[in-house]
């Protein structure tokens, strides 16, 4: 079915977005500023008869970021009635990199719109001549070659102070950004935060703070953030920004407090003054490592243990890892208990035992992904004969469809041969290779579609229906190792909030808890291969070890 289109592409254009772009100071100062650009392209408009229906006054990169409100503006021209013009002053004002050329060049090509260079004299239809096209191809070159060649003497300045032992960017907590008397970037000690920051490492070295009492530490000593978040009130301070928790322990490893800053992973010594000692440092670092030590070495005592959600489920507080362990009650009763690591310093998270999150996911997703024994096999039987029927569908709708595509090629080479030759007008020929281009793109999303069903996938689907046709009755037999390479298949991205499991199910099985009936169960292999393909590896070697060994 044809597109309905908002617009004649013949029609003259009447309508204009006024677009104008800086993205620095030196350029708001200096005569591309927004109002000298505003100024001649409404005095352009004025001339040329054309109804100014937006108008786009922007501050931002050409180069950087999503140019958040550059595709506001297209998406304005999309949807705007009727054919409409896209004014700027420069080529570099609309664009520095081929990035947006796709878009732009796709709505010209459709007529939607016009685009109006003015200090180029160069105004881009869709009908534009290859020479004009090629101008705003070389405008938007040499723009991208300036850009190029302002990063490079960015990166040979910012070597040349690493060199000189100069830092460059926001000063560390501690420090401030400054000017010195030639009116040149540098830093000094902040005179209010430097002295709390070697309390902290003093207080560390000691080897009695965890992270989190260090933090509640810095918090009653009053360290602040230079971020605007982590607002508090506290009755000695006020309304502070206390750092994050996280903050601390970037504090305690990072060396420009005694004198090194770290550029691209290589220390380079700084010009600034130190505010502790080298020594005091390095007894942090050995804190860090003795207390890594004993978490390891706690680790190590379980590691020959088989528990069933080690590895899979992280402290939802604090982000550390939830750890099993085994408790015995005074009847002598053995129950797996999970925590938090605490890596961080002391959460609230309490213990939890493992019965709980299995009562949960058995009411969840266990108990959501069965089959009856007695039409599992029959089903089983009708999807892979199913997968077969689709295997050779796709196989013949694939060839008749690279047929038709080949055949559109060789009409496109015929089509410039006469183009070339002078046989036919420009006009005529543009036309007919637009109308090719599109068949051809939609020929080519239609045989995407239709994906190969190799051995490999009917195998995997094989697998993965012997598993998830007895998953309930699997879970709970198996062993706590077995349980484990199960879980890992079923969920991911877990993490624990009180005695709550939150957790994504994995495809395909999140499509099969969604089911309503054991048939619409078995439609998901053929509507979804990419899934089957990307986690064959993994179902095969579950069930080796699940249901074969």
């Amino acid at each position: 079915m044809a597109k309905k289109l908002n617009y004649d592409p013949n029609e003259k254009c009447t309508q204009a977005i006024v677009f104008a772009r800086v993205s620095s100071k030196k350029q708001k100062d200096k005569g591309v500023s927004l109002d000298v650009q505003m100024e001649t392209i409404t005095q352009y408009c004025i001339d040329n008869g054309l109804k100014i229906v937006k108008d786009l006054s922007i501050d931002e990169s050409s180069t950087k970021g999503e140019r958040k409100q550059y595709h506001e503006m297209l998406d304005f021209a999309k949807t705007c009635p009727g054919k409409i013009a896209i004014i700027v002053n420069y080529v570099d004002r609309l664009q520095r990199s081929y990035d947006d050329t796709y878009e732009l060049n796709k709505l010209r090509k459709e007529g939607k719109i016009e685009i109006h260079f003015l200090k180029e004299s160069l105004i881009i239809t869709k009908d534009s001549a290859a020479m004009d096209l090629t101008f705003w191809n070389m405008h938007v070159l040499m723009a991208n070659f300036q850009v190029n060649t302002m990063i490079d003497k960015v990166k040979a300045s910012q070597t040349q102070n690493w060199t000189a032992g100069k830092w460059q960017g926001l000063a560390p907590i501690g420090y401030l950004n400054t000017k010195d008397e030639d009116r040149k970037a540098t830093l000094i000690i902040d005179t209010e935060r430097a002295p709390i920051i070697k309390i902290l490492f003093e207080e560390y070295a000691t080897g009695l703070h965890s992270l989190q009492s260090l933090w509640y530490k810095a918090r009653e000593l009053g360290l602040t953030s230079k971020e605007k978040n982590h607002y508090k009130k506290s009755p000695k301070f006020g309304k502070r920004t206390f750092i994050s928790r996280n903050k601390i322990e970037d504090i305690l490893k990072n060396p420009f407090y005694y004198g090194m800053m770290k550029v691209k992973g290589n220390l380079i010594p700084h010009i600034y003054k130190p505010i502790i000692s080298k020594a005091l440092f390095d007894k942090v670092q050995e804190v860090f490592q003795s207390k890594s030590r004993d978490v390891f070495s706690h680790q190590q005592e379980y590691k020959a243990i088989q528990f069933a959600f080690r590895g899979l489920i992280k402290c939802d507080t604090c982000g550390c890892a939830i750890t099993p362990e085994h408790k015995i009650k005074k009847n002598g009763k053995r129950y797996v208990y999970l925590k938090c690591s605490h890596l961080r310093g002391n959460c609230k998270q309490g213990l939890v035992n493992e019965n709980v999150l299995f009562e949960q996911l058995d009411n969840e997703l266990f108990s959501k992904i069965q089959i009856p024994t007695r039409v599992f096999e029959a089903l089983k039987k009708n999807v892979l004969n199913n997968l077969e029927e689709e295997a050779v569908m796709n196989a013949n709708l694939k060839r008749n469809l690279q047929t038709e595509l080949q055949i559109l090629i060789n009409k496109e080479d015929n089509l410039t041969d006469l183009y070339v030759s002078g046989k036919i007008k420009e006009a005529i020929y543009n036309r007919q290779i637009n109308a090719i281009a599109d068949e051809k793109t939609r020929l080519e999303e239609s045989i995407a579609k239709y994906k190969e069903i190799t051995k490999d996938i009917k195998a995997t689907v094989d697998n993965l229906l012997d598993i998830a046709g007895n998953l309930s009755d699997i879970i709970h037999n198996a062993s706590p190792n077995k349980q484990n390479k199960l879980l890992k298949l079923l969920i991911k991205d877990c993490t624990l909030h009180d005695k709550k499991l939150k957790y994504t199910v994995r495809a395909p099985f999140d499509k099969f808890i969604k089911c309503n009936s054991p048939t619409q169960w078995f439609k998901h292999p053929t509507q979804d291969l990419d899934t089957y393909a990307n986690i064959a590896d993994e179902v095969k070697m579950v069930k080796q070890q699940v249901l074969v060994s």
